[in-house]
């Protein structure tokens, strides 16, 4: 995530690993260290293998990874269990006018002792609206207009103008998170750099080599419930042979994959369980697509579109890449995310009804031929993918076959990764590949980017269809409503504009899938690219 303009080219770019620290957790009286239920000191160190380094943990920058900023750092609110949960905020209020946030502060303290309050979120405010350019796609940074401290254990801000997903996207991993006052900068920025990684969270990070390790311990002053390991390590394996040799000579305790650590195939994950490994997989976290350019000949014929999607046998698709380990998704956004149980038809593979579609549309196919023409003109589609995928690399391979079928000639060109987002998010391309960015920026930030000039690759695919300026209107008045019935109503039709449309192909919910030693316990997952730790305890 470098954040998606910068998020786009971060969440779809992105897209990194996380973990949301103290969901659901008690209060505790007491500093965990003097906890009788804190996990004993053991000789061996749990031991993760992930492809992903930790890197900076600045916890107001792009530069980290995500997963390891949130074992440290906590936000006011967090998002679990589909919805906004309190954090370092035991309690919120929002006036009626929905311009007025008032939160409650719970009694915490940062791992080196020191007080959490008030005046410290507002210097981690004041921080983090210094590097405003980096996140000024989130509506929260471009809506604020003021923010003070009430008192110690009370902190307010003031909007322009109403905005509802503002608590989504407080909750998001970063940038608004909180760093303990000794760990900025003398003059309390933290854009060129932190000091220490000085949270509130359930972890604190002891030892980093980059590239290599890092280390993490509990922090002895959490808040909240004791995590069962005393601490754990996050070793950095960017070869999947090498993390399951690891993990079969006891070397490594787990292995997560998350949608940007890719060490296991799904012939990998499946051998290791029948091995008699633990293993857990979690809900879908992220959607993955396959756009089709509408600005673009021949995709500017919605025929064109519709006849692609109906000729690509998705349900095998999936079966054969994921090996049930992720399902056939049949619309952009999982119906499980919050606003986006609409009830969409979704797609269903008809080869005969795509071959009538393209015939209308005046490609036809000759006796003995092998693809289609118009007016002596091939028809030929172009899909640009991320050579260093294996995922991509086979549903681009199976789209190539399929389509054939139909008699579409599409040549698929695998590239190095920047080149290939550099082209999808300049839009320059028939056909690419992208993903949903997943809770907490599913549905609003998406959906934002769609209708945002160069916001994502979906809104190239989208801007040309008739009705876009209207779908754009209809997206852009959602967020200052303030009423759940009318906001759910306006995200209905958005929906059914992004099906109708045959721009945006979607192939199957991602899921997060972890494989750990036998008689480890407590695998859990939060959402999106999150990795909670508190739970798991070793057999």
């Amino acid at each position: 995530m470098n954040t998606k303009k910068l998020l786009c080219l971060v969440l779809a770019l992105i897209m990194t690993l996380a973990l949301l620290a103290g969901c659901g957790s008690k209060p505790s009286e007491a500093p965990q260290g003097s906890d009788a239920e804190a996990a004993a000191p053991s000789d061996h160190i749990f031991t993760i293998a992930t492809s992903a380094d930790v890197g900076d943990m600045n916890p107001h920058q792009g530069a980290a990874a995500i997963y390891a900023q949130n074992y440290v750092y906590e936000s006011l609110v967090v998002y679990a269990d589909g919805g906004i949960q309190p954090g370092l905020a035991e309690s919120w209020e929002i006036s009626e006018d929905g311009l007025t946030y008032t939160f409650h502060l719970r009694d915490a303290k940062f791992s080196d002792g020191s007080d959490f309050n008030a005046e410290n979120v507002v210097k981690n405010f004041d921080a983090i609206f210094e590097n405003f350019d980096s996140f000024s796609w989130m509506g929260v940074c471009s809506k604020m207009d003021k923010y003070y401290a009430v008192d110690d254990s009370t902190f307010e801000f003031v909007v322009k103008e109403p905005y509802y997903p503002i608590l989504q996207e407080l909750a998001a991993v970063r940038p608004f998170r909180m760093l303990g006052d000794a760990g900025f900068q003398d003059d309390g920025s933290t854009i060129d750099g932190i000091k220490a990684s000085i949270g509130t969270g359930p972890w604190m990070m002891t030892d980093y080599v980059e590239n290599d390790h890092a280390t993490f311990e509990r922090n002895p002053y959490y808040w909240g419930e004791a995590p069962k390991l005393d601490s754990f390590q996050i070793k950095y394996i960017t070869d999947g042979q090498t993390a399951v040799s690891a993990l079969e000579a006891g070397q490594v305790d787990m292995i997560y994959d998350m949608y940007e650590s890719t060490l296991m195939s799904v012939d990998t994950y499946n051998a290791l369980i029948a091995e008699g490994y633990a293993s857990a997989i979690s809900d879908p976290v992220l959607t993955r697509v396959i756009t089709l350019n509408a600005g673009v000949a021949p995709l500017d014929d919605a025929n064109v579109r519709k006849a692609i999607i109906l000729g690509l046998d998705r349900q095998t698709m999936v079966d054969s890449t994921f090996g049930g380990l992720e399902e056939l998704a049949q619309s952009y956004y999982w119906p499980g995310t919050i606003y986006c149980d609409v009830g969409l038809k979704g797609y269903e593979y008809n080869a005969e009804e795509a071959g009538k579609l393209l015939d209308e549309a005046g490609w036809t196919l000759a006796d003995g031929a092998e693809y289609r023409t118009k007016n002596g003109e091939e028809l030929a589609l172009t899909y640009y993918y991320d050579a260093s995928d294996v995922v991509q690399t086979a549903l681009a391979q199976v789209c190539q076959s399929d389509l054939k079928k139909i008699g579409v000639h599409m040549e698929i060109v695998g590239e190095e990764y920047n080149t290939n987002i550099n082209r999808i998010y300049s839009g320059d391309f028939q056909i690419g590949y992208t993903v949903s960015w997943g809770d907490p920026y599913d549905p609003h930030s998406t959906i934002s980017a769609m209708v945002t000039e160069g916001g994502s690759a979906e809104y190239f695919a989208l801007s040309a269809c008739d009705g876009f300026d209207a779908f754009a209107e209809n997206v852009n008045s959602i967020f200052g409503e303030v009423d759940e019935n009318v906001i759910q109503s306006k995200y209905d039709s958005a929906f059914h504009f992004i099906e109708d449309q045959y721009c945006l192909v979607p192939i199957s919910y991602q899921t997060n899938r972890a494989v750990a030693q036998p008689g480890v316990t407590g695998i859990e997952f939060g959402y999106s690219n999150v990795m909670p730790l508190n739970t798991i305890a070793q057999g």
